[in-house]
């Protein structure tokens, strides 16, 4: 089998994805025209969030490139992927038994403390996405355009992450200091984006 037949996207994993977005834009639209209440829709939220981790990360480590596999950068992104599949779990029955007054607050703790540790444990490796060859998909031969696919997928389900972790962030702002901050989160979400786009552009658009 060659290093291009060995990568698959994972064609059920981006439909649950595309489902679980679609269940997001379900909860605020029954939530804008009251069929849900506020707390309800932030349990919704917050439960579709977990599942989102569940399924990232149960995917995340099989998009390690083959010559890292063996490796201290691969054992971490595997045990990333727990971290990301307990998160989550726990995030669902967070948001699901948790009493309504501080059930936002609460769940987005969690949540953030799981990112806090996927974090911990990529510092700790030592290492980055340069050891698996990702950042260098211009090369001409099948272990190039293989590395290219697995690194375009990884910096998607990184934007997906990153979205999570900053919605979680916005209910801790919250909590703290009401519906003002919201706007300003946004902002600084919008200008985070933006810099991560600008990091990783090179595995969208590779000089060839």
């Amino acid at each position: 089998m060659s290093a291009s037949t060995q990568f698959a996207p994972g064609r059920s994993t981006s439909v649950a994805l595309i489902a679980l977005f679609i269940g997001l834009a379900c909860v605020v639209i029954a939530k804008e025209t009251g069929q849900i209440d506020n707390v309800m829709a932030k349990r919704g939220v917050g439960a579709l969030m977990g599942l989102m981790m569940i399924v990232t990360g149960n995917f995340l480590p099989k998009l390690i490139f083959p010559l890292a596999r063996g490796t201290r950068v691969g054992a971490a992104e595997r045990l990333c992927g727990w971290i990301l599949v307990l998160t989550g779990l726990t995030l669902v029955a967070a948001f699901a038994l948790l009493p309504s007054e501080d059930v936002a607050f609460q769940g987005a703790v969690v949540g953030l403390i799981g990112f806090a540790g996927v974090g911990l444990t990529l510092l700790g490796s030592g290492g980055s996405v340069r050891r698996d060859g990702i950042t260098d998909p211009a090369e001409p031969d099948d272990s190039g355009a293989l590395a290219y696919r697995s690194a375009r997928v990884r910096v998607s389900a990184l934007f997906i992450l990153h979205g999570i972790a900053w919605a979680f962030a916005m209910f801790v702002a919250d909590a703290f200091f009401g519906d003002g901050a919201a706007v300003w989160m946004m902002v600084a979400f919008t200008i985070a984006n933006t810099l991560l786009a600008i990091k990783f552009r090179k595995q969208w658009f590779p000089v060839r």
